[in-house]
């Protein structure tokens, strides 16, 4: 596949932030998720974000490692743990760019409930769903789309390497 030297995808994301991600996934049977963090940028007329970090929600555990933050589900400490990471970062231009979540060996889509979620907590256009079936190791980013029949579509990605 050929792509046009002006082409910029809608989403980039580092290599390390997604393996963290899908090994994550890959230790629980049942779905867990996490917020996508990183920054927008603008390209002529296009937003596009990278994806730079990401904190994994998980009811009642707590940890300091940043990258695969577990934090107790409440807004406030949510919020706490955001704040501590852009200082960590030293980015104060860091934003919950999208979520994540798992469909252990049932595909990469949004459901209803997923479209719900994105419309409800991630409804600016740059905000973007990553699915990961740790089963069929396969993951998909989609956005929502008011013009499609479900609701949202695929959309196109680049995977930025760590080496």
């Amino acid at each position: 596949m050929t792509i046009p030297e002006d082409s910029l995808f809608p989403v980039y994301m580092s290599e390390r932030i997604l393996d963290v991600i899908k090994g994550i996934c890959k230790k629980y049977d049942i779905e867990v998720f996490g917020y996508l963090v990183g920054e927008i940028f603008k390209w002529r007329k296009d937003l596009y974000v990278i994806i730079e970090e990401q904190v994994f929600v998980k009811a009642g555990t707590e940890s300091t490692q940043y990258t695969v933050a577990q934090i107790q589900g409440s807004a406030g400490k949510y919020e706490e743990e955001f704040q501590k990471l852009k200082q960590m970062k030293n980015n104060e231009n860091l934003r919950i760019v999208g979520w994540w979540h798992s469909h252990p060996n049932f595909g990469c889509f949004l459901s209803s409930t997923d479209v719900k979620t994105q419309k409800f907590f991630f409804p600016e256009s740059y905000q973007v769903a990553l699915v990961i079936d740790p089963i069929k190791e396969y993951f998909k980013f989609f956005s929502l789309d008011k013009s499609s029949d479900n609701g949202y579509k695929p959309i196109n990605f680049a995977i930025i390497s760590t080496d």
